[in-house]
């Protein structure tokens, strides 16, 4: 009897390993595709899947900051370019890892007076009216901040910290993708870009590494020929 009970047993726990396991190969990312579908894509296609997902969110952030103030903004332009990987927001994504999986973030603050002060009872009262579920977290004493995921899987931070700075963060859903292949693709050509002045000096960094910009100005997203464009730039 016993024999036959660890026999059932361990029937059972194979079938739960193969349910689950068939479960995550089906899971589905922010633009509701599969893992082997995202993977298979060579490397260009990728990377212009990347650019667009990076482009989506900045129209986000854009949208967002003109609700709330429509003035200059201080933001680290580089640094957003790169995506995470997915796998550091824990479990967003079933069967996420390192390697498979990534996101955007971008950061955005200003300092305001009495003029252009928007509180965080502001910002509530804007995003119940679009229907979202806002949650606000206690800070340090006398800070908080609110919270936020849309239903398309964007989300927001806002937060002031009563010392005249408003800050605004945002991230995107998890994409399946080569994230290593990837953000190497994408540094290469942000860098070329960067040693060929392809910008100019817009986005050049104050000695702070910030640079303040109008909302919808924003660093575009490394172009696929950066490296024949600036090729001495590529050799070095």
């Amino acid at each position: 009897m016993n024999e036959l009970m660890r026999f059932v047993a361990a029937v059972l726990t194979v079938g739960v390993m193969m349910t689950g396991c068939a479960a995550n190969e089906g899971a589905r990312d922010g633009a509701g595709m599969t893992e082997e579908e995202s993977l298979s894509k060579p490397l260009e296609e990728q990377y212009a899947l990347a650019g667009e997902r990076y482009d989506e969110l900045q129209q986000r952030v854009t949208a967002m900051q003109q609700d709330i103030y429509g003035g200059e903004w201080r933001t680290k332009t580089s640094a957003g370019v790169i995506p995470g990987s997915g796998f550091d927001l824990g479990g967003k994504l079933v069967g996420d890892t390192r390697d498979n999986s990534y996101y955007y973030t971008s950061f955005r603050n200003y300092v305001y007076d009495d003029s252009t002060h928007v509180t965080l009872e502001d910002v509530r009262q804007m995003w119940a009216k679009r229907g979202w579920d806002v949650t606000e977290d206690p800070m340090a004493p006398g800070n908080t901040r609110l919270t936020v995921t849309a239903p398309d899987g964007y989300w927001y931070e806002a937060r002031d910290w009563n010392k005249g700075e408003f800050n605004l963060a945002m991230h995107s859903p998890v994409y399946w993708g080569s994230v290593r292949k990837t953000n190497d693709a994408i540094h290469a050509r942000l860098d070329a870009e960067n040693a060929g002045r392809a910008h100019g000096d817009t986005f050049d960094p104050d000695e702070d590494n910030y640079v303040t910009l109008l909302p919808g100005v924003y660093r575009p997203f490394p172009a696929w020929d950066a490296l024949e464009k600036y090729p001495s730039v590529a050799e070095e």
